[in-house]
């Protein structure tokens, strides 16, 4: 592979060599690759591309969010010129993931850094490669906790108004749901009408992969079921720009990266104020770990409540 830098053109066999024409590169680069080849009899020449298109057809495309996943995956295999797999080293990701941090936040990098050491752990599950994992022994940048934005009862009150506003007649339904379940926004735009019955709506095909189903009261329950569904399959249209556009309305700035995750943020922090318990919220959100849910614990009445009856300051007051 070619590599480019500040100084010049060199090949990834012979990093010391470095040429001001990549022509000159390409040749050596060339010559030192069949000679590996010679040399190297057994070694395993297939690129991250067709690594990544092998571990998509055995295990990729039963995950939930498959499709974007697939193309975040290319993404970063073309900007690492899609190297041979086996040729992969934790310093070549190790530069890529520097250059990633100038772009991106550390959460991104580190979700990327997750997602190809996640491939290359699979592929070697199932047998397809017996060479080491290159991104095992990279640690993950240690990140900041970010801030978990909630709505207040007068800006729920707001957006609720500005919604009603909103000519998307389902934007109203669809913030009352995440609101009233601690619902994604997708798992309530994507609803169908057979999943709203008996005082209660269902969730299916979760992030968890596990159904999970939330009562809800008698009036959002009737109102729910006076809407006429758009389809057989779909109770209601999307509504994202209309939700954007009536945060706007009602003046809610929301931290970047939030948008209608606050719903669900804001359902959960409220339950936890009101006394609700850490765990059944757990079951309510679909979270599969329970450390998830517990970023929410600084918020009841009574969390670390010890600490101002047992301190030992106390004793000397």
């Amino acid at each position: 592979m070619i590599v480019t830098n500040e100084s010049g053109f060199f090949s990834s066999y012979a990093p010391e060599q470095v040429f001001t024409r990549k022509r000159d590169a390409a040749q050596l680069d060339k010559r030192l690759e069949l000679q590996s080849k010679r040399e190297n009899v057994n070694k395993d020449y297939r690129t991250l591309d067709e690594l990544i298109a092998i571990w998509y057809r055995m295990h990729g495309k039963t995950l939930s969010d498959h499709i974007r996943l697939r193309k975040l995956l290319y993404r970063i295999s073309e900007s690492l010129g899609n190297p041979i797999g086996s040729d992969l080293t934790s310093e070549m990701f190790a530069k890529y993931r520097e250059k990633r941090t100038l772009e991106v936040s550390l959460k991104t990098v580190n979700r990327e850094h997750s997602y190809l050491r996640a491939v290359f752990n699979e592929l070697d599950r199932l047998g397809v490669i017996t060479f080491d994992n290159p991104l095992t022994k990279i640690r993950q940048f240690r990140e900041s906790e970010c801030e978990l934005r909630f709505l207040s009862h007068d800006e729920i009150t707001r957006l609720l108004e500005q919604c009603r506003k909103s000519t998307n007649k389902s934007l109203i339904h669809l913030v009352k749901i995440c609101l009233a379940t601690g619902a994604r926004w997708g798992e309530a735009e994507n609803l169908k009408p057979s999943q709203i019955a008996n005082g209660q709506i269902t969730y299916l095909n979760t992030k968890s992969k596990k159904n999970r189903t939330v009562p809800i009261n008698e009036i959002l329950f009737n109102e729910l079921m006076d809407v006429e569904p758009y389809s057989n399959n779909r109770k209601f249209i999307g509504a994202l720009a209309a939700f954007r556009s009536a945060l706007a309305r009602a003046e809610i700035d929301l931290p970047a990266g939030q948008n209608t995750h606050v719903l669900r943020h804001t359902f959960a922090s409220h339950y936890v104020m009101g006394g609700g318990n850490i765990v059944k919220l757990r079951d309510v959100l679909g979270h599969k770990e329970i450390t998830t849910t517990m970023r929410y614990a600084h918020l009841a009445p009574d969390h670390l409540e010890d600490a101002l009856k047992l301190n030992p300051l106390n004793m000397h007051q």
